[in-house]
């Protein structure tokens, strides 16, 4: 048993919330769709997907995140990324100044060919 398993083990904690632990892509998709769907809230969602997988980056969340919410679906990649940031900087009052003017706003096309929005 390494030292993050000892760790997490005093501490009741699952391996993969400590900060050390680098998660498998597959993994990783696994525990965001299972967070997407025991928090019916978007803000709660994407807050605790957010806390809970800081060593992604916000763009490969945002990804994540659309492909397992149903209400990101008219959200562009760089909405989302903004989201995100909302969520973690302004709390729910700023996510849901963010969330207004995403709605309105005409929807941009994303660059990165190799992503599937």
């Amino acid at each position: 048993m390494d030292d993050a398993d000892e760790r997490a083990e005093e501490r009741d904690l699952p391996d993969w919330l400590l900060p050390a632990h680098r998660a498998t892509p597959a993994d990783a998709l696994r525990r965001i769709q299972a967070l997407c769907v025991a928090w019916p809230d978007l803000h709660a969602a994407m807050f605790v997907v957010l806390a809970t997988h800081q060593t992604l980056p916000r763009e490969v969340l945002a990804v994540a995140l659309k492909q397992f919410r149903p209400d990101l679906e008219a959200y562009t990649r760089e909405d989302v990324m903004s989201l995100l940031t909302a969520v973690w900087n302004g709390g729910k009052s700023g996510f849901d100044a963010v969330l207004r003017t995403r709605a309105n706003s005409p929807k941009r096309g994303g660059n990165l060919s190799w992503v599937k929005e």
